[in-house]
């Protein structure tokens, strides 16, 4: 451990300079002031410690009594000294002496400055680093006033006893902002969010290694001087001290100094961890424990216990009363103890007024005279009997912590109001005239008295957040209005040391800047700084006084009524965080919300209402659904509607809580109803206390007001109170159900505990002739262990009357059974039955115990049984006893590192046999070796929830019942000197524990002498008064051993329960009864004690109600039961009072051997079990007759085994003769896996008849059951596997559900999942037999989970949910895009083969290579090449929103550029989108892959490069395929309801024919198209059809006529449809329209012609098919458009102005006339 130290160095609070001078490290942890310069950094840095931490945090008294010397003498020794100054010298000579010097210098080999030794200050370090990092700021200010007033348990876990350490007073009253402000905030469940100052982590090191080492050794322990000792006790005893500050700040352990020079040795704290020094108590704490006369419980309660006055003994007992005793749970709790036998088990008024008296003596015997609750329940039976038993004892005991928590509590925030008052009357008197402003709240008595009025920690907590919002903001400048006053104090002080004085103040202005504001503001503060607390005034009513309203529920105080609008009052109050009036009153809404949610008064009346009325709401989540089952324990409240917290039982909200935290199950606590009908007169409680803040009247005023009230009101319950009251109800419902399964694992304990030791028939003790000295007291017992497994051998163990273990054997065949199949096995079975036979004989145990493993045992219990018996009829063994013990104590002994330590060469079962035979012997001793620091005994199993409860609670309330039970018992320390195994009791002793416990045994020991008398624990053991008080009377001497060994006077009185305090009256009683004459000279008190003892007989004969009176007028108190008690003792010393041991009944066997329990095993319980055969019914000799005749075949039938394959009568006799006829079936016998044998009648067995079992079911076949009967006798279980028990929708075998089950919810998420369940399970296609490799049946989203594992360009082929002529081509364009093309099939031979001709659109394919290889594979090249590209963008997944934002971006990085991308469409697998921003748009237009190449804009390019280069040059033209509208565009002047058909042909020739000779190519093809001649007739469709989403297109669909709007895009059209693929109709005046993508819409537009502005939708109009109007003449009107379209290009070039030359670094994007850009209509097909 020394090289740890060393390697650690760097981590001390200390550091050597070059001349060896200690110089303390420190780290800077305040917020400075910027403008602060490094050297008064420093000089701050000196007085803060290691940590951060005011220096003189704990006052110093030594520092006080330093002189000042020079200082500059030191300061240029060392550059390691910048940023720290030199200590000061102490006045006093404090060196070590030069023997120690040398002894230095030698070890270490180097010189050491001989200078002086300083003595270290502990300093206080806090937990919480970072708090300590924003110390300053207001947040920091609220927590550290949290922790002084909520001081909690852990706040004092350092204080072992009374006399513990506590901060100075005179401390107290300079540091105010430390006292007052520590540790303050506490969580929801009123616990501290950070550790106090005070507690067992004592402050130093960061390392938790060294933090470990220093918690031992001490804080001022020295290692180098520490190596100068020889042994660790030597140490203790002679060179330690315990120092006591003169500010009775803490004890702290120093080393004295010793001048003896001693060669250095490893000590222990080198030897071990100091974890396994504190596990062993060997640590200085644990020193102090044992060196105080407090018993040792009271020293490790993390609240100290204090002397108290009458006052409040009386109040803290009526408040006790009230909380433990008197005032209900919230839940239905079993508030009967298992003490209180016939008490009404509901009943929580069962204690009346008169146990206040009762409480306030057990109190005063706690605080007062440190008295334990054993001692008080045995020896102080007359002041708390009958009303307190020793349960309720411990139960004030538990209490009397909260008091005293709650008081500190009340004290410390009482002080900081007070402060609070204090810094409100300086502001105030500053300026008496000045009004107060609206935030300004003063803190009157009335804020007093509520504090002073608080009882409970939930009031206190409402009262500390009450007062943060109202004065949070104020405690800085309050903390520093205080550091201002004390500064201005010392500087005027005249009286007192001038040098400490000087050094006191320099302190002081060392300490640190000033408290900062902090900068987080939350809304209130906002609302505040804006001003609104004067708007939040006129709501009419104060906070205090609607909690009166909602306290008395009427309107006890009026609303008030401010004289004007709130819209217009709120105009005054509009500011840059609140703009408009709307927002102000929003702001002052909030104001008042939280001010009334914050209120005490208002936040009690709705905790009290809520806790009444709060209804349970609970649905199960996704995940609950599928894995709550009958099986799960929150099965039978999985749906829950409206269920009354008030209903819950026992630990059922655990249940709920634990479902709530796997994510099962989502809770609503509301205090209102839910989803109720008909239940109109029902109001919420909001409509009934809203009434309570309203003004009756009904002007508009009153009633806007009224408004803003509501919403007010509302805020406060919804958005605060009912979150947090539900948030609080639900840990007080979580806390009685943990203290619900902690009072049942102690009721267990309980039961264990109390069996008394095994006893034996009295003859087999009269026969008993073997008991000598070395077989010791007691019974001897052979425990019997085995395994599960058949192949181990089972041990056995024979313990003596003292537990030891003095013989044991080996029997390797003994699970094997008498009736073995082999003869080798039943052989060596016969062996090992005679072995035990003989070691019975030689050893003559009284009882045999044998471990209750599994069905085995019932089997090795009968054979020894069969020994037993056999030997008493043969008279060579008396009868003993042969029991069934439980072995799951057993296990866990067999398992711990203690019976490892004790047995080391034993294999583990027979560590198994010892521990079953202990535990017949004497159950508390046994349960006790479990109980170690490594806390095994929770490994038992108490109750299945009690790994949900906090672990320390349900240890306390473990060891209480081992405390309880050992006092009754009493403990014999010269037994647990003798034999160790017994030594675990010593613990639970009232007044010792583990440390003071093991101290006495081992005082003893050391002495190696036995305790003769109680008064040796003074006189020999140096035992306290306090300590021996508590324990005399439980520490039993058996005075019948101690015989003549010894020559000291023998007390036959201490070897019972009699207590020494009253020995007299034990002797007076005595002397009474033999009517002794005390004042002859000879009278022998002693001797009449013996005489009695053996005539107890004679005391019935005393009065001892007149004794008791007698008693009373001499002044010793009330005696009366005590006097009974001393009689009953003397009747019979120590006499067990624990219940007789019993052998297990039957159902506690079948639980023992199963290892289940009526929650585990039950009625109606789905089970799993395997089938191990077919039971039959034997046939009678009257039934032969009965053969049945199988006209049909011929055959005979027998008519038990239902065989129908005899030819012949005769054989059917011959088969029942020969006796392979087995008889009818009458059911399947199967094995559980708890070892139960379960049987299934055969019609059980289905729903259907069955007349043959094994035709159902096979040996081996595992088969699911439900439970229908339980023989528990017999181990057997009836069981059914017929369908519908097993679904059970009737509710018939199920466990019953909760009464508020909401079946409805249910049923109808069971609907859902069913109609889910349908639609997954219906097949969306017909599965076929392809023999392709890339054919599969699957569906469309198990294609798409296949593709992305697969390669771009990938294929698979599978059925199409259009049918059986239908298969869907699907390959991937690129990740996340795959295009699903649709393939008709010709010419098929049945619905599962292939078509002979396969069509995509119009083109045909022979097989499916072919597609892929034509079809598919040429598509994927040339969307390779585009995913290639070097201006591809992913844009996830062609997201145009994605694309546009890249475009701008790039265009703004780089404006003389036209950037351009492409990018993949997911939206139209198969398609990219195009984008590119000439100017200030970004415009997108599709490039559709095809077979071919790529379209766009009409034309296919074989090429990516031949794509870019025409996109480059043609982007300013217009897009082809779009009609050109301008403002004043009207309608196409074209019948609606023409027809294809109506199309004059000639006209349109003749105008063809005459177009200019300077018609561009587009120009052209767009009249082509009109007769169908532009369409390429060579071009693959996509998968669908381009008229399919009602776009023209070359390579379009079937039909022309069929148009269907777009589901993803929707460009802009004409009114008409066009009878063309594709290009619509022209219309004037010729100009590019603005694209704009549009909701698509099948509804028809009215045909008249209107003016349309180009931004509005146009809707497609399908054409109908008649032939009844005029034909349209194309001719003129493509002419007359031919002619606009000239004259419109014609001015366009007068207007264009010259395009710069493209970049070299971005290809130039062509900039429409236009300006904008629009889709083509076929870039959009498919």
């Amino acid at each position: 451990m020394s090289d740890f130290v060393e390697s650690e160095a760097e981590e001390s609070e200390e550091e050597y300079n070059h001349e060896g001078e200690v110089v303390p490290r420190v780290t800077k942890k305040f917020v400075e002031e910027e403008d602060d310069d490094e050297e008064e950094e420093e000089e701050n840095l000196d007085d803060q410690d290691e940590r951060g931490n005011l220096k003189d945090f704990i006052n110093d008294d030594d520092d006080e009594e330093e002189g000042e010397e020079d200082e500059g003498s030191d300061s240029g020794d060392s550059e390691d000294d910048v940023g720290h100054k030199k200590r000061k010298r102490p006045s006093f000579d404090d060196r070590l002496e030069d023997d120690d010097f040398d002894l230095i210098e030698e070890n270490l080999g180097v010189k050491v400055k001989r200078g002086q030794k300083y003595r270290r200050v502990k300093k206080m370090s806090d937990d919480d680093e970072d708090d300590e990092e924003e110390y300053g700021k207001e947040e920091h200010e609220k927590e550290a006033i949290a922790g002084e007033i909520f001081q909690d348990e852990e706040g004092e876990e350092g204080q072992e006893a009374v006399e513990a350490p506590m901060a100075p007073p005179d401390e107290e009253e300079e540091d105010d902002e430390e006292s007052d402000i520590d540790d303050f905030i506490v969580d929801d469940d009123g616990q501290p969010l950070k550790k106090p100052k005070w507690r067992k982590k004592l402050p130093g090191y960061t390392d938790a290694a060294l933090q470990e080492a220093q918690e031992i050794f001490g804080v001022d322990f020295d290692y180098d001087e520490f190596e100068k000792y020889n042994e660790y006790d030597e140490e203790l005893e002679e060179d330690y001290e315990y120092e006591d500050d003169e500010t009775e700040g803490e004890i702290r352990v120093r080393p004295k100094k010793t001048t003896k020079k001693r060669v250095s040795r490893r000590s222990i704290f080198e030897m071990y961890e100091p974890s396994e020094l504190e596990s062993s108590h060997l640590t200085d704490q644990d020193n102090e424990i044992r060196a105080t006369d407090l018993p040792e419980r009271f020293q490790l309660r993390s609240i100290p216990v204090k002397a108290a006055e009458d006052d409040e003994l009386e109040e803290e007992a009526d408040w006790i009363y009230r909380n433990a005793f008197a005032t209900p749970t919230i839940s239905l709790q079993d508030s009967c103890d298992y003490l209180d036998r016939g008490q009404p088990t509901s009943s929580f008024s069962r204690k009346g007024p008169s146990t206040v008296q009762k409480i306030k003596e057990a109190l005063g015997f706690m605080r007062n005279q440190h008295f334990e609750v054993p001692f008080i329940a045995f020896y102080r039976k007359e002041y708390v009997e009958p009303e307190l038993h020793i349960n309720d004892l411990w139960r004030v005991w538990q209490w009397d912590e909260k008091w005293t928590q709650l008081r500190i509590r009340k004290e410390n925030l009482t002080r900081l109001f007070e402060k609070m008052q204090a810094y409100q009357y300086e502001q105030i008197s500053a300026d008496p005239d000045k009004p107060l402003a609206d935030g300004i709240r003063a803190l009157d008595t009335t804020d007093m008295e509520r504090l002073k009025d608080v009882q409970s920690m939930d009031e206190l907590k409402d009262v500390y957040n009450h007062f943060l919002l109202y004065y949070g903001r104020d405690i800085p400048k309050m903390q520093n209005a205080a550091k201002a006053s004390r500064k201005k104090l010392k500087r005027i002080k005249e009286d007192g040391d001038e040098e400490g004085e000087g050094e006191e103040a320099e302190d002081e202005e060392q300490r640190g800047p000033e408290l900062k504001q902090a900068s987080r503001r939350d809304m209130y503060t906002i609302c505040q700084s804006a001003g609104l607390d004067g708007l939040a005034k006129k709501f009419g009513l104060t906070p205090e006084q609607f909690g009166e309203n909602l306290r008395d529920s009427y309107q006890r105080h009026e609303t008030e009524q401010f004289p004007a609008e709130p819209l217009e009052l709120a105009k005054d109050y509009v500011c840059s965080q609140f703009p408009t009036p709307e927002a102000v009153l929003e702001g002052a809404r909030y104001m008042v919300a939280l001010q009334i949610a914050r209120e005490p008064l208002v936040r009690q009346v709705l905790r009290q209402t809520f806790q009444e009325r709060a209804k349970l709401n609970i649905t199960p989540t996704k995940k609950g659904r599928k894995d709550v089952d009958e099986a799960h324990y929150a099965y039978s409240f999985k749906y829950l509607k409206n269920k009354p917290v008030k209903e819950l039982r026992d630990d059922q909200f655990l249940k709920i809580g634990l479902a709530e935290d796997e994510g099962l199950l989502t809770i609503d606590i509301s205090i209102d109803m839910k989803g109720v009908e008909g239940y109109g007169n029902d109001q919420t409680y909001f409509e009934e206390i809203k009434q309570f803040y309203y003004r009756d009247e009904f002007s508009h005023q009153v009633q806007e007001w009224n408004r803003q009230r509501t919403m007010a009101i509302e805020r406060a319950l919804q958005q605060f109170l009912y979150v947090q009251m539900a948030k609080e109800l639900k840990n007080k419902l979580l806390a009685e159900a943990r203290e619900s399964v902690v009072k049942a694992c102690s009721r267990k304990l309980y039961n264990w505990l109390r069996v008394a030791p095994y006893r034996p028939d009295q003859q087999v003790e009269e026969d008993d002739d073997f008991m000598d000295e070395n077989q010791g007291k007691g019974i001897r017992v052979l425990g019997i262990a085995f395994s599960s497994a058949r192949d181990h051998p089972v041990f056995c163990a024979l313990v003596n009357g003292e537990g030891e273990v003095t013989d044991f054997l080996r029997l390797p065949h003994f699970t094997k059974r008498r009736t073995a199949w082999r003869e080798e096995e039943r052989e060596k079975k016969a062996q090992d039955i005679e072995t035990l036979k003989k070691f019975l004989v030689n050893k003559k145990p009284h009882v045999v115990t044998i471990a209750g493993e599994n069905r085995d045992a019932q089997m090795l219990t009968e054979d020894v049984k069969r020994i037993v018996h056999e030997l008493d009829q043969g008279q060579q063994l008396s009868s003993i006893g042969v029991e069934l013990v439980d072995n799951e104590l057993a296990i866990l002994y067999m398992n711990s590192k203690k019976s490892e330590a004790e047995f080391r060469d034993y294999p583990p079962v027979l560590r198994q046999a010892v521990s079953l035979a202990r535990r017949i012997q004497d159950p508390l001793i046994e349960f006790a070796q479990v109980c170690s620091s490594d806390e095994d005994i929770l490994c038992l199993k108490f109750h299945p929830l009690q790994e949900h409860v906090v672990k320390e609670e349900l240890l306390n309330a473990l060891y209480c019942e081992f405390i309880n039970r050992v006092n009754e018992v009493g403990v014999d320390v010269n037994r647990a000197i003798a034999h160790p195994y017994s030594q675990a009791l010593i613990q639970y002793v009232c007044g010792l524990g583990p440390r003071k416990g093991t101290h006495l045994l081992k005082i003893l020991k050391q002495n190696n002498t036995r305790l003769e008398s109680r008064t040796q624990l003074v006189t020999m053991c140096h035992m306290g008064p306090k300590v021996f008080m508590n324990c005399a009377g439980f520490l039993k001497i058996d005075t019948a051993s101690l015989g003549d060994s010894t020559d000291s006077y023998i007390e036959v009185l201490d070897g019972s329960r009699v207590h020494p305090e009253t020995y007299e009256w034990a002797r007076k009683m005595a002397v009474d009864a033999l009517e002794y004459d005390e004042s002859a000279e000879d009278a022998n008190p002693a001797g009449a004690l013996e005489e009695i003892l053996e005539n107890p007989e004679r005391l019935k004969d005393l009065d001892l109600d007149a004794f008791a009176e007698e008693l009373e007028r001499q002044g010793y108190g009330d005696k009366h039961i005590t006097l009974y008690d001393i009689r009953a003792e003397l009747s019979c010393r120590y006499k067990d009072l624990r219940t007789a041991y019993r052998s297990p009944n039957t159902e506690e066997i079948f639980n023992m051997l199963t290892k289940e329990t009526p929650e585990t095993f039950y009625i109606g319980k789905l089970i799993i079990c395997n089938v191990t055969g077919i039971a039959h019914r034997r046939p009678q000799g009257e039934s032969y007759d009965q053969a049945i005749r199988n006209d049909e075949t011929g055959l005979w039938q027998c008519p038990f085994c239902q065989q129908d394959n005899f030819p012949e009568l005769s054989e059917v006799w011959n088969h029942f003769d020969s006796g392979s006829c087995p008889g009818q079936a009458i059911g399947v016998k199967t094995r559980l896996d708890n070892g139960v044998t379960g049987f299934i009648p055969t019609k059980f067995l289905s729903d259907k008849v069955v007349k043959r079992p094994e035709e159902r079911v096979k040996v081996g076949m595992t088969v699911h059951c439900r439970i229908m009967k339980i023989d528990i006798e017999k181990f057997s279980a009836d069981l059914t596997c017929r369908t519908s028990d097993l679904m059970d929708r009737n509710n018939e075998w199920k466990l019953p559900k909760d009464t508020y089950y909401d079946f409805d919810a249910e049923a109808a998420d069971h609907k859902q999942e069913e109609d889910m369940k349908r639609k997954q399970q219906r097949t969306t296609y017909i599965k076929r037999v392809i023999a392709h490799p890339s054919f599969h049946n699957i569906n469309f989203k198990q294609a798409e989970k296949m593709m992305e594992t697969m390669d771009q360009g990938d294929v698979i082929i599978r059925p199409s949910s259009k049918g059986e002529n239908h298969l869907t081509v699907t390959w991937k364009v690129s990740a996340g895009i795959y295009q699903h093309v649709d393939v008709r099939e010709e010419g098929k031979e049945n619905a599962f083969s292939l078509g002979a001709t396969l069509w995509i659109n119009s083109e045909e394919f022979e097989d499916l290579d072919e597609i892929v290889a034509r079809y598919v594979q040429p598509m994927a090249s040339f969307a390779r090449d585009l995913l290639n590209h070097k201006y591809y963008q992913d844009c996830s997944g062609g997201d145009r929103k994605k694309l546009e934002e890249l475009l701008i971006k790039t265009k703004k990085e780089k404006p003389t550029f036209i950037p351009y991308f492409i990018c993949a469409c997911k939206e139209l697998p198969g398609k990219f989108l195009l984008g590119y921003q000439p100017r200030g748009k970004p415009r997108i237009e599709y490039v559709t892959v095809t077979p071919e190449g790529f379209r766009y804009r009409g034309q296919i390019f074989p090429t990516v490069n031949g794509l870019f280069r025409w996109f480059k040059d043609h982007y300013q033209d217009p897009v082809p395929g779009i009609t050109p509208s301008s403002s004043n565009r009207t309608r196409t002047p074209a019948s609606i309801n023409a027809t294809p058909a109506n199309i004059n042909l000639a006209d349109l020739t003749r105008a063809v024919n005459a177009l200019p000779q300077n018609m561009t190519s587009q120009m052209f093809s767009a009249i082509a198209a009109v007769t169908g001649q532009g369409q390429n007739p060579n071009a693959t469709p996509a998968q669908w059809a381009s008229s399919q989403y009602g776009y023209g297109g070359s390579g379009g669909g079937s039909s022309a006529y069929h148009v269907f709007p777009t589901p993803a895009q929707q460009p802009v059209a004409t009114p008409l449809m066009t009878p063309s693929y594709s290009y619509t109709t022209p219309s004037q005046p010729i100009t590019t329209p603005q694209y704009h993508q549009l909701q698509a819409s099948t509804t028809p537009q009215s045909t008249q012609a209107q003016p349309q502005p180009s931004s509005s939708s146009r809707q497609r109009q399908q054409q109908p098919k008649s032939n009844s109007h005029a034909a349209i003449d194309w001719g003129k009107m493509a002419e007359q458009w031919l002619q606009e379209k000239e004259a419109e290009r014609r001015k366009q070039k007068q207007r264009l102005t010259p395009r710069p030359s493209p970049s070299p670094m971005i290809e130039s994007t062509p900039m429409s006339i236009a300006g904008d850009a629009t889709p083509l209509l076929d870039e959009m097909d498919r």
